[in-house]
């Protein structure tokens, strides 16, 4: 049986249009965690920050379910569920150990561990994954594709 460095892994976005930025932090979470549990956001939550219009959640999910089974997570293991702000449940769930984020979303991390100090929760094992650049130096992202391939809408 294989041995994980912790019980619950945490990882939360948009999942739009999935990418090797997605791989990595999906591969990260599944190696550390014998639990994953996976917040995509809302419909309403991802327009509410988002200046193009997502696919809808339900797309997303299907496409993030299909990857997560590629990458060799199974449904007893692996927890997708919809967020409807930053957080999740991330910041009231005591058994959640690990956080996997990018460099770019470190920030919320560390705000999510001051949010569940203040709740008298334990911090949360910050991984970060590196960001994903394209040949050209560019930032591997949902936009990045969209604007390469000019897909203007879902």
């Amino acid at each position: 049986m294989r041995e994980y460095k912790f019980r619950k892994v945490a990882l939360g976005g948009t999942f739009d249009t999935l990418h090797t930025g997605h791989v990595a932090l999906l591969f990260t979470a599944l190696k550390h965690g014998r639990k994953v549990l996976v917040g995509v956001t809302s419909d309403e939550f991802a327009q509410s920050y988002k200046t193009y219009k997502v696919k809808p959640m339900k797309i997303r999910v299907l496409n993030l379910k299909s990857l997560i089974k590629e990458l060799g997570g199974n449904e007893d293991d692996v927890i997708v569920d919809f967020i409807n702000d930053p957080y999740g449940p991330t910041i009231v769930d005591p058994t959640i150990d690990a956080i996997v984020v990018s460099l770019e979303t470190l920030p919320r991390a560390i705000e999510i561990n001051n949010l569940r100090r203040e709740r008298g929760l334990r911090p949360l094992y910050i991984i970060a994954v590196p960001i994903i650049k394209d040949g050209f130096g560019n930032k591997v992202s949902s936009t990045l594709i969209r604007e390469k391939t000019g897909t203007k809408e879902v």
